[in-house]
C-alpha cells in the first residue's frame, strides 16, 4: 500500500440547519413560520426553535439566516464565504449525517486505487436527537482487476457494512438501485461548503495525484497507454466538486479505450429501456459494444463519428442513420446533427427534423434533404417538420402516393401539402362570427387593413399566400376556439395573427417569421392591439416596453 495524496478540511460547514413540519423533516424553508434545528459545528451547540420570516433590503428571509450562537457568542451569516452554511434539502428520512470535517486519503494497492474518507458528522435523528461527534469512514474503490468502481460504507472497527456499485451517470428516477456520486459523502464537497479559493487549489492538486495513479494503473491493465482520464473538477448545477470527475473515472475504468464523458452526458437520466443502459453490462471494447447495441455497421467513417459521439446522442444517430441510403449523404447528415447537439431546442424538435428529411427525400431526393438541414436555420427546419408532418398524417394513402409522384421543389413542399390536405378534407364553409366581439377587431390602422377571412377557402388562401399552415386551423376557427386576423398592405397580406382568449397568441410575417423582424409592422400591430384592448402573449411581438428598452440601450 502507498499513500499518494491527502486532503483535510476541518471546517466544511460551520452551520447546519434542518427544517421541520410537525416533527417531520422537510426540504428547506417554506417561507412561513416553522420549526428549525440550528447547529453550530464549531462549538457543537444545537438548538430547536421557530424562526419567523421577514422582509429586508436583501429580500425575504428568515430570522435564523443571521443569528448569534447562544453558546459561543459568534455572529453567523448565511450566504457568505466566511460562514459555510448548509440548509438540508432532505425529506422523509429519519436520520441524516452531514460531514463538517473531512479527511481524504488516496491509497494505491496492487489491484486497487482507494479514495478513503473519514468524516466527523452532525448526526440528526429528530429535532431533539442531535449529535455532533459521530465519526464515519467511507471508501471509493476503483478495482482494476474486475474493472468496477464500488462505494463502501464502514462500520465499527473498519468493517464494511454496505457496498454498492457506482453508477457513472445521474440516477434514474424510477430505478432506486442505481447508486451515483450524488449519493456519496463526496457530494458534500459542494459550492455551499468552504472549498473555495485556497481549498479549491488543494482539492485540484489532490485529484491530479489521483488521476496520475489511475492513468498508470489503467494503462498497465489495458496493455497500452490510455488517454488521460483527467477532467476538471466542477461545482456547476449543484454538484459536488468530485461528482463529475469521479463518475468519469468509473466510466473509463469500464472502457479504457473510450473518451472521457462530458458533463452533459453524466447529467443525463436515461429511461430504464434506453439502449445506453446496456453499455454498462458489457466488457468488450467500447466501439464494438456501441455497434452491437445500436446495430451499427462496421464502417471506418461511421466508426470515427461514433468515437466522438456523446453517449446520450447515440440513439439519435441510430434513428437518423437509416433515413438516407447513400453513404456520403449519411455522413453529411450525421456531421450536421452532431454540430447541433449543443442546442437544447434541437432535442425538442428532433422529430420535426427527421420528418422533414423523410418527406423531402421522397420528393426531391437525398441530396436536397441534406442541403435543407445544412442551409436553413433551425427554426425553418423545425417548423417545416412540424407543419409538414402534421399535414402528411392527414393525407389518405392515395394522396400520399400522389404527393410522392409529384415533382415538387423543396421550397414548395409545404404549400403543396397544405393544398392537398385542405382539398382532401374540407369543402368551403362560411365562418360564423359574433358581431359584438369579432368585427371590432377589423378596421384600418395606419396603412394596414385588418380583416377576418369570410370562409374556410379564404382562410386556406391566406395560408398559401403567407406560406404557413393557418389553413389547417379550420376546425379551431369554426369551433370558435381561435380567431385568425389578416393585416393587408396594398391588398397583399403581410401579417397573420392568431387571437385566443382576448390575447395575441401568434403574429407571423411571410414564411412564419415573427412580426418583430419588421419594426414598422410591429409598431402598427401594437397600435392595433392597444386600440382593440388585446394583450400580447407571444414572443413574436416586441412589446412597447421591450422597444423602449432597446431604444434606451442604443
Amino acid at each position: 500500500m502507498r499513500i499518494i495524496s491527502q486532503y483535510r478540511n476541518n471546517r466544511l460547514f460551520e452551520v447546519v440547519r434542518a427544517f421541520y413540519n410537525n416533527g417531520e423533516l422537510i426540504p428547506g424553508a417554506q417561507y412561513c413560520d416553522q420549526e428549525c434545528l440550528q447547529v453550530h459545528t464549531a462549538c457543537g451547540h444545537a438548538f430547536h426553535c421557530r424562526w419567523r420570516f421577514q422582509c429586508s433590503m436583501r429580500g425575504l428571509s428568515d430570522e435564523g439566516s443571521a443569528y448569534t450562537c447562544p453558546k459561543c457568542g459568534k455572529r453567523l451569516w448565511k450566504g457568505t464565504y466566511d460562514t459555510p452554511w448548509l440548509d438540508l434539502s432532505e425529506s422523509g428520512r429519519k436520520r441524516v449525517l452531514v460531514p463538517y470535517r473531512i479527511e481524504l486519503e488516496a491509497k494505491e494497492y496492487k489491484n486497487y486505487l482507494d479514495i478513503c474518507a473519514e468524516t466527523l458528522n452532525v448526526d440528526i435523528g429528530s429535532p431533539i436527537d442531535v449529535s455532533v461527534h459521530t465519526v464515519k469512514k467511507y471508501t471509493l474503490r476503483f478495482d482494476f482487476k474486475s474493472r468496477e468502481a464500488v462505494y463502501v460504507e464502514h462500520g465499527a472497527r473498519g468493517r464494511a457494512v454496505l457496498t454498492r456499485g457506482l453508477w457513472p451517470l445521474n440516477r434514474i428516477a424510477s430505478d432506486k438501485t442505481k447508486f451515483c456520486m450524488k449519493d456519496t459523502v463526496f457530494h458534500y464537497l459542494n459550492a455551499e461548503s468552504n472549498i473555495h479559493h485556497t481549498e479549491r487549489n488543494l482539492i485540484n492538486s489532490f485529484f491530479k495525484d489521483v488521476v496520475r495513479c489511475f492513468n498508470q494503473k489503467l494503462s498497465d491493465v489495458a496493455g497500452y497507454t490510455v488517454k488521460s482520464a483527467y477532467t476538471p473538477t466542477s461545482l456547476q448545477d449543484g454538484h459536488g466538486v468530485f461528482d463529475y470527475c469521479f463518475s468519469n473515472l468509473a466510466w473509463r475504468l469500464h472502457y479504457p479505450d473510450a473518451r472521457n464523458l462530458a458533463t452533459e452526458e453524466i447529467r443525463m437520466c436515461p429511461y430504464a429501456d434506453d439502449p445506453v443502459m446496456r453499455l454498462f453490462d458489457e466488457r468488450k471494447p467500447y466501439l464494438q459494444t456501441a455497434r452491437e447495441i445500436y446495430r451499427f455497421p462496421d464502417m471506418p467513417g461511421l466508426n470515427a463519428r461514433l468515437v466522438k459521439c456523446p453517449i446520450n446522442f447515440l440513439n439519435i444517430i441510430r434513428t437518423a442513420w437509416p433515413i438516407l441510403h447513400e453513404i456520403d449523404n449519411k455522413y453529411k447528415l450525421l456531421d450536421t446533427l452532431l454540430q447541433k447537439r449543443y442546442d437544447i431546442g434541437f432535442y425538442h424538435s428532433l422529430d420535426s427534423y427527421l420528418r422533414s428529411l423523410r418527406i423531402i427525400r421522397h420528393t426531391r431526393g437525398e441530396a436536397a434533404a441534406v442541403r435543407l438541414v445544412e442551409r436553413e436555420n433551425d427554426y425553418i427546419v423545425r417548423d417545416c417538420g412540424q407543419d409538414c408532418g402534421h399535414m402528411w398524417d392527414l393525407l389518405t394513402p392515395q394522396n400520399k402516393r400522389i404527393f410522392i409522384k409529384a415533382k415538387i421543389r423543396s421550397r414548395d413542399i409545404h404549400d403543396y401539402l397544405t393544398r392537398l390536405a385542405d382539398k382532401q378534407q374540407h369543402e368551403n364553409v362560411r365562418i360564423k362570427y359574433k358581431s359584438l366581439r369579432d368585427f371590432p377587431l377589423t378596421g384600418k390602422v395606419d396603412d394596414l387593413i385588418f380583416s377576418l377571412p369570410p370562409d374556410t377557402e379564404q382562410l386556406a388562401n391566406l395560408g398559401r399566400a403567407m406560406h404557413n399552415c393557418v389553413g389547417t386551423y379550420r376546425d379551431r376557427v369554426l369551433s370558435d376556439k381561435v380567431r385568425i386576423i389578416a393585416a393587408f398592405k396594398n391588398r397583399k397580406p403581410v401579417i397573420c395573427i392568431e387571437i385566443k382568449n382576448g390575447a395575441v397568441a401568434q403574429a407571423k410575417l411571410v414564411n412564419n417569421q415573427p412580426v418583430q423582424e419588421d419594426a414598422e409592422l410591429n409598431r402598427a400591430l401594437l397600435a392595433w392591439a392597444k386600440s382593440r384592448k388585446l394583450t400580447i402573449e407571444t414572443n413574436d411581438v416586441q412589446t412597447e416596453r421591450e422597444v423602449a428598452g432597446v431604444a434606451a440601450a442604443v
